[in-house]
């Protein structure tokens, strides 16, 4: 199971203290060791302060007396083993014989002796390296001369400041040298988990910025790098998004302009032409100059007509065309439009054969955008009809809180490649344009605009029986 990285950097805190005083502790002691064994060569003993040997010698001197009294096995293993554990000798004498010693044998000590006796055998003295200790026993009318020797362990406050000085210094080297070993170790412990998806988003962002929008990181770790990642590879998508959709634009940008240029040109090559044919006299008669007066006019209203779409494009497409929502009455606004317009395009060739939209079905639109859709569908089916009479019915119905509105023309329909991109700004099945008749592509984006704006959906689908469906998907509100 992986560890964040919270998680190591708490455990890095702890053990950042815990290691060095650990450590610390056992050099500490390890130095207190080898001090006492250098300044106290003979101090295996446990006595550490003047009382304590002072009680230890009186509690020996008792168990002698006792074990002189009674010769007890028992207590004789207990004088042994209490000489043993501190370290000391004992020497029995009766006269001028020992007749029983116990610990360390030591060399003799003449001068102590001499000093003890000078003290009727009973007291302490000291020659700087041993201490005697002596005590005289009197049972069942004999007397014991007792002896108890212990070393002597002498320091001078000099020597004692400098060894505190030395161990103090040797214990701060050391523990830099622990505090910077165990950084390194933690550095790595922590900072590797770190510094390696670190390098994989340098890699990632470097890939990104030389170009490479399909790179991706791929990390595997369950710690605070792989929301970082998960964001750093969907930024990428984004982008790599972006950056087509920007290569489409700028490719529908020069079409854009090829085809403004061409469909401009044609009408104003006419009209040049036309006008040089009125200069150079060829229309000779009124009626000729009548005729091409009356072309010049017609060009005149092509581009004209272009360029208001072209504008009213532009403006839809950067959301600076008017609009003013209200609640309209989808049959009934198609059933005024219907009226107000059936008489033209009759006369255009287009024949409404059967107008049914549910009753009651409210949208938010505004009347203009809603106007245009249909103008512009109308249109297009008058345009593009290759026979002289072309039928178009318009059906609706309701589904959930949308309302399908159905615009259909028995007409020649469209390949099928080509549906997707009927929307486009100046796309034309005619790709080679010669068709002056067919407009200038910009009709249907206008509706598709118009639809987006007021929150719908519009596509295209070939008839199966022939012709051509365009689709509008509008989303329903309560009527007023």
């Amino acid at each position: 199971m992986s560890m964040t990285i919270k998680k190591r950097m708490f455990i890095s805190n702890i053990l950042m203290i815990i290691i060095p005083a650990f450590l610390a502790v056992i050099i500490l002691a390890g130095c207190l060791f080898i001090f006492l064994a250098s300044m106290f060569p003979h101090a295996e003993y446990r006595l550490g302060f003047q009382e304590e040997l002072t009680e230890t010698r009186y509690e020996v001197v008792e168990l002698v007396r006792e074990w002189l009294d009674k010769a007890d096995p028992e207590t004789e293993a207990e004088l042994l083993e209490l000489v043993q554990e501190n370290r000391l000798t004992l020497q029995i004498y009766q006269g001028q014989q020992i007749i029983q010693r116990f610990g360390d044998e030591v060399l003799p000590q003449k001068q102590l002796e001499q000093s003890l006796v000078a003290l009727d055998g009973s007291g302490t003295v000291s020659n700087g390296t041993f201490a005697l200790f002596g005590e005289q026993l009197l049972l069942d009318g004999k007397t014991y001369q007792i002896h108890i020797y212990n070393p002597v362990v002498i320091l001078s406050h000099d020597r004692l400041k400098l060894w505190v000085v030395g161990i103090g210094f040797f214990m701060v080297v050391v523990l830099v040298f622990i505090i910077f070993i165990t950084n390194r170790f933690l550095i790595k412990f922590v900072f590797k988990r770190i510094s390696d998806p670190l390098q994989t988003l340098a890699e990632g962002v470097h890939q990104i910025r030389d170009g490479n929008l399909t790179h991706r990181i791929f990390y595997s770790g369950e710690d605070e790098f792989k929301p970082v990642c998960e964001d750093f590879n969907e930024m990428a998508e984004r982008l790599r998004i972006s950056v087509v959709q920007l290569q489409k634009e700028e490719e529908s940008r020069k079409e854009l302009l090829a085809s403004i240029s061409h469909d401009i040109r044609s009408p104003l090559t006419s009209i040049r032409a036309y006008v040089d044919g009125l200069l150079d006299g060829i229309a000779d008669t009124k009626e000729k100059q009548k005729a091409y007066l009356g072309i010049i006019q017609k060009k005149t209203s092509e581009i004209d007509q272009m360029v208001k779409k072209l504008f009213l494009f532009s403006k839809m497409d950067i959301g600076e065309y008017p609009y003013s929502p209200e609640i309209l009455d989808v049959s009934k606004e198609m059933e005024d439009f219907i009226a107000a317009s059936e008489e033209e395009y009759q006369h255009r060739g287009l024949k409404f054969q059967n107008v049914s939209i549910p009753q009651e079905s409210f949208i938010c639109a505004d009347p203009t955008y809603f106007r245009s859709i249909l103008t512009n569908l109308l249109d297009n089916s008058a345009k593009y009809k290759e026979k002289e009479t072309v039928s178009v019915s318009i059906t609706g119905e309701r589904l959930a809180h949308r309302i399908m509105v159905y615009v259909d023309d028995d007409g020649p329909g469209v390949p099928e490649d080509a549906l997707p991109k009927l929307f486009n700004v100046f796309y034309r099945n005619d790709l080679s344009r010669n068709n002056p008749n067919q407009g200038s592509g910009l009709g249907l984006a206008i509706v598709a605009k118009a639809v987006e704006r007021m929150g719908g959906a519009v596509h295209a689908e070939n008839l199966p029986q022939g012709g051509l469906r365009m689709v509008l998907e509008f989303p329903t509100v309560k009527g007023e």
